[in-house]
């Protein structure tokens, strides 16, 4: 198994830098089932990227994320933490991290999640500091 950087996952996806891109499509093409571990910071440096620089919106990358989720090559730290966040990312207003930050204290029964971030405390699973 081998890890892979926020940039390599990006190169595939975006297809930006057509040598770069090359190069990790070979590297793709080279791996078998269960062979690239892809963190959680991992994924959430690549939906901000894409949100950000890319300027891709929240249905595109979460359609990306669920693509992630059906290749046979990639292993996640929590797929199903994984999942439950991108179905949050698409149904709130909060960013992706918050959402896995959220998914990943509910599965271990840490819940609600308190945040400053009113956008993120509008869905259910968080919950505004009190003053």
């Amino acid at each position: 198994m081998n890890g892979w950087d926020t940039n390599v996952l990006l190169r595939l996806f975006t297809a930006d830098s057509p040598e770069q891109s090359a190069a990790v499509a070979r590297l793709l093409d080279g791996c078998g089932p269960a062979s690239i571990r892809l963190t959680n910071i991992v994924l959430a440096e690549f939906v901000w990227t894409l949100s950000r620089s890319y300027k891709r919106d929240k249905r595109e990358i979460a359609d990306v994320l669920e693509l992630m989720l059906q290749r046979e090559e990639f292993v996640f730290e929590n797929r199903s933490a994984l999942m439950t966040a991108i179905h949050w990312f698409g149904k709130g207003n909060a960013d992706f991290a918050d959402y896995l930050i959220a998914a990943l204290n509910d599965e271990a029964g840490a819940s609600p999640t308190y945040t400053f971030d009113r956008s993120a405390a509008a869905f259910p699973v968080f919950a505004l500091v009190p003053p």
